[in-house]
């Protein structure tokens, strides 16, 4: 679903992907990737792994009353004190993409296609070492220009001095952009914001809208 319409979509130079849920969804990829987390918790509060998933849960709730819009794990765990470095360390160590994820040949048909005709990038919370490895899992690690993972600024998604940077980063007014992710108070919002077009995927095929709107295919 588009959420804000360019003005001309033959301005669109540099499309921006998110990762999780939009290139790919794993339920068990993204269920590893919580108990991880939940593990660290537990850990640095001296806790039962049970009792870090109710720390995680209730930061959650308690975050999302405030910022009226779902957390981001990232976020939720720097509100339990855990630094985003040391959440990504364990994450390197523990997290296991290739027991989830495998090449994905639509996927790289359709990425290819779009770049073509524009630079692609990743905008992502993972890590840079996590995000090389599922791109290179799903078989499309050649596909993009630019990866800017948690590493790039330190602050995670969403959040608008991080965008701000990737934007300079890349170069190119807002019509020259479109944003492209499964979450929209975390992924478009922000862009919409500047007036950047957007469009919302919850699955791999969703991504048809990206060559619709740039008349790639009618």
């Amino acid at each position: 679903m588009t959420r804000h319409l360019p003005t001309s979509p033959d301005a669109i130079r540099s499309i921006v992907f998110d990762l999780d849920g939009t290139l790919y969804v794993s339920p068990g990829l993204a269920q590893e990737i919580e108990r991880a987390a939940e593990e660290l918790v537990s850990v640095s509060r001296g806790v039962s792994a049970a009792e870090g998933r109710g720390l995680i849960r209730a930061a959650r709730r308690r975050l999302a009353e405030i910022l009226e819009e779902e957390p981001t794990l990232t976020r939720t765990c720097l509100e339990l004190g855990i630094e985003v470095g040391e959440l990504h360390r364990v994450f390197q160590s523990r997290v296991r993409p290739e027991r989830h994820l495998t090449a994905d040949p639509v996927l790289g048909a359709l990425l290819d296609s779009l770049r073509s005709r524009c630079e692609l990038y990743i905008y992502t919370n993972n890590n840079l070492p996590l995000t090389r490895k599922i791109l290179a899992l799903l078989g499309v690690e050649d596909q993009f220009r630019g990866l800017f993972t948690i590493e790039f600024s330190r602050l995670p998604k969403p959040d608008p001095e991080a965008l701000r940077r990737v934007l300079e980063n890349i170069g190119g007014p807002p019509e020259s952009f479109l944003f492209v992710g499964d979450r929209e108070q975390v992924d478009l919002k922000p862009a919409n914001a500047l007036g950047i077009p957007t469009i919302l995927v919850a699955e791999t095929a969703d991504l048809l809208q990206v060559h619709k709107l740039l008349g790639i295919i009618p």
